[in-house]
Parts: structure tokens; C-alpha cells; sequence
């Protein structure tokens, strides 16, 4: 049996501290023993199996933020406030994040005999933003403007849909940074959990996942995710049939875009949102809307948009698997390294298999180029629930 240690578990003061299995008992298995099923790695899904988007991060963590001076325009000051640059954390940031912009809001509303809003973008940000200002101003008249209406066009809607701030985490690393994130995660997990107590979590494509991982460090969890947020991980071996090393398991959120987006989408116009098809180009087009108050959810675009040379585009792999059993509720993230990273995510309807992160590279075009990557992350996946994660390196 291959023994693996962390820094953790090697030394504590002066006190040798040893695994379990070396005193001649075995690791506790996880979930009491239960075995999980393996995802078929050969059942890929019948529509675009094979994905690649653009995630946009940010160098130097979110902009959330009122700009100091209101835009001129003809028709008036025209308020901007900033939410975009979630990096791979769009879909655990938007509840939190949108609650702060609508905090930035309230603090402009006073300042209008008349308010309006202009929402830019349809991805998780752009409709989380709306979500959270109609429920606090019912009344207030929203309008989401985007260059393609379609919820499927959005970045958003690719993504696998953990809770966890993978990538951005790393501009968050000081003191004043982690608690900057953390806040945005509590507001976060507030919001879900309240979405999970209506008795609506179904609707919003909202599940509880246990997530396991090799017995290694995990940066993001480990030292970035506020314990009041998401439970301290437990240690065992893990709950599959041949991958059943040494590993780690925690509880998180599934925040499923393909059936969130839809369902606030369609809340939202139901309310009397309206969704308009406009191509923004330049902050001349932003100061011609009609609204005095502007939310820019624009992701990636904000770099075009408003010259913020801080974005960095990421491209990023998946493949999406058909779920073949009922009890494949459950995350697996942390795996290979060659350079793909390996996780599974198991949802309502689906599997996701990741991932790659190229910086610098901001094509979403599927090529021919790809596809030794897409075989990359089939074989990382089939590898692991093998029981060959020495096959690569493990991060």
C-alpha cells in the first residue's frame, strides 16, 4: 500500500505524528464503507460532449465597486458599478458578490428623483445582480442588455458549478485579502442556504455534494474557505471501488448553470425585467442607455469594454458524460497534473470531466488542436478511478 503524507501530518511540535496504518490499523473507510459508482468514461453525451470556454480572470481579485464619478452623458450622470473578473469562481462568487453591488446601489439611489437600471450581461453575475435588486426594490425598473440573449452563449452556463473560489482564490492571498473573500463567501452561502429552505432548491439547480480528494493539500479549501462556510474536511480512505487510497471528504454546494440560469432568467421577466440584444462596444455605448445607473456584469468583455488590461483570459477543457446510475451524486476534484487537471462533477443530469487552465489564451474555438486534450482528460479520469493516480502527478 502506498503511504501518502501531508506537511500537516508529518510533524507537530516536536511529536512525530503517524498514520493510522502504520500502528497495523487500516484508514477509516469514508462513508462508512459504502462504494460509490465509477463514471463510465466511455458514455460521453450526445450533444457537444467536447467544451471550451474563456473564464475571465483578474489580476488583483474581483472589481466590485461604484466608480468614483458618475459618466456624462446628454441625458444626465450615468452611476457605473462594477461586478465582473470572477475568474473560475463565478458561480461560487454571484449570490455574494451580488449582494454587495446592490449594497453599492442603495448607495446611489438617494442621489436620483428617478432610478433605472441597466444590467450588463446575462451570465451567473449579470442575472444574480437582477435577481438580488428586484427582491430588495420590486418596483425598480431593470433592463438586461447583451450582445446574444442566449443563456447557452454564456461562459456561465459551461461551467461545472462547484462551490469553491478555484483560481481567484491566489489574489486573496494576504491578511486583508481573505477577509475580503471570505465576506463575499458567508454572503454567498447565506444566500444559498436560504434558496435550499425555501423549499426551491430543485427549481434552482441547488444540491448538496460531497467532494473527495486525495489525501494532499488543497490550497482553496485548506486556507481560503472561512470554516464557517464549509465544514473542515474528514479523512479516510476513499469510497470507490479500485480508488480507495488515502483521501479527503467535505460537503459543498452543486450550483447547477444549466438549470440556475434558466430558472432566474425566467423569474426575472416574469417580474418585469426587460432583456434587450445589444452589442456594447465602447463606453460611449454605455453613457447612450437610457438608464442612470449602470451594473457592468460584462466578464471578459469589461476588458474591451472599459480597458481593463487586469483581465486575462483562461481557457478551459471539459467533457460532459451521460450520469449511468442514480448514486453518482458526488464531486471528485483534485487528481492529475500532466497538465490536465482531473475532477468529476456529477449533476442532476450530466457529468462533468475537467479541467485546463491556459492564461493568455482567449479562443473558444474547438479545433482539431483540442482534441489530444479532450483524450487527456478522458484518460486522467479512467486513470484515477482505476486506482492509478500514481499514472500521473498529483498536485
Amino acid at each position: 500500500m502506498t503511504i501518502r503524507f501531508s506537511r500537516r501530518r508529518l510533524l507537530v511540535g516536536s511529536s512525530l505524528v503517524l498514520w493510522p496504518g502504520l500502528l497495523g490499523a487500516a484508514p477509516r473507510a469514508l462513508r462508512n464503507g459504502e462504494i460509490l459508482p465509477d463514471p463510465d468514461f466511455t458514455a460521453l453525451r450526445e450533444t457537444n460532449p467536447y467544451i471550451v470556454g474563456v473564464r475571465p480572470h483578474r489580476k488583483g481579485g474581483v472589481r466590485l465597486e461604484l466608480d468614483r464619478a458618475p459618466l456624462e452623458s446628454p441625458t444626465g450622470p450615468k452611476y457605473v458599478v462594477h461586478n465582473y473578473g470572477h475568474g473560475g469562481a463565478g458561480i461560487t462568487l454571484s449570490w455574494g458578490c451580488a449582494s454587495v453591488a446592490t449594497d453599492l446601489v442603495a448607495t446611489v439611489l438617494p442621489k436620483l428623483k428617478v432610478a433605472s437600471i441597466a444590467v450588463l450581461g446575462t451570465g451567473v453575475i449579470g442575472l444574480t445582480v437582477a435577481t438580488e435588486l428586484k427582491r430588495r426594490w420590486p418596483q425598480l425598473a431593470i433592463t438586461v442588455y447583451a450582445k446574444d440573449l442566449a443563456l447557452e452563449s454564456t461562459t456561465s452556463f459551461i461551467a461545472g458549478g462547484q462551490f469553491e473560489p478555484s483560481g481567484i482564490y491566489r489574489e486573496y492571498d494576504s491578511v486583508e485579502g481573505k477577509e475580503v473573500l471570505g465576506s463575499y463567501l458567508r454572503k454567498a452561502r447565506d444566500r444559498i442556504v436560504g434558496i435550499q429552505r425555501s423549499g426551491q432548491r430543485e427549481l434552482f439547480g441547488v444540491a448538496e455534494r460531497m467532494n473527495y480528494t486525495l489525501e494532499h493539500e488543497n490550497k482553496a479549501f485548506d486556507s481560503f474557505i472561512p470554516s464557517d462556510v464549509i465544514a473542515a474536511h474528514r479523512k479516510g480512505t476513499l469510497p470507490f471501488a479500485k480508488l480507495n487510497e488515502a483521501g479527503r471528504e467535505y460537503s459543498t454546494w452543486l450550483l447547477n448553470p444549466t438549470i440556475l440560469l434558466p430558472k432566474l432568467a425566467k423569474d426575472l421577466a416574469e417580474g418585469g425585467v426587460a432583456f434587450k440584444q445589444r452589442e456594447l462596444t465602447s463606453v460611449g455605448d454605455v453613457t447612450g442607455l437610457p438608464q442612470n445607473v449602470i451594473i457592468n456584469c460584462t466578464g471578459y468583455g469589461a476588458k474591451k469594454l472599459f480597458g481593463d488590461e487586469r483581465l486575462v483570459g483562461q481557457r478551459g477543457h471539459l467533457v460532459v458524460l451521460k450520469k449511468t446510475d442514480p448514486k453518482q451524486f458526488y464531486f471528485f476534484s483534485g487528481g492529475c497534473m500532466n497538465p490536465a487537471i482531473s475532477y468529476v462533477f456529477c449533476r442532476q443530469d450530466d457529468i462533468v470531466v475537467g479541467g485546463t487552465v491556459l492564461s493568455g489564451n482567449d479562443s473558444t474555438q474547438v479545433t482539431d488542436a483540442d482534441s489530444a486534450t479532450f483524450a487527456r482528460l478522458i484518460s486522467n479520469g479512467s486513470a484515477l478511478f482505476s486506482g492509478q493516480s500514481s499514472t500521473c502527478k498529483v498536485g
